[in-house]
């Protein structure tokens, strides 16, 4: 495997790392809510996305669909 194949590979996937800057933007506790809430099949991407803006943070239905589907799989 050639050098930049190896460095592709090591990067993560999809875009759990804006989920990771919000819940490090929320705070400890918030963040907690927010990944409970996220791995909850019960708590609709749309109820997510609705607080988020509610505290003028930006985040797609696709972003919190790709998460639980990389959750599911792992």
């Amino acid at each position: 495997m050639g050098k930049f194949l190896a460095e592709i590979k090591s990067q993560r996937a999809g875009q759990s790392n804006r989920i990771d800057q919000i819940i490090a933007e929320l705070g400890e506790q918030d963040g907690k809510d927010l990944l409970e809430a996220l791995n909850d099949l019960s708590v609709r991407p749309a109820q997510i996305i609705k607080a988020l803006q509610a505290r003028k943070i930006v985040l797609s239905g696709s972003v919190i669909t790709r998460y639980r589907a990389t959750r599911d799989s792992a």
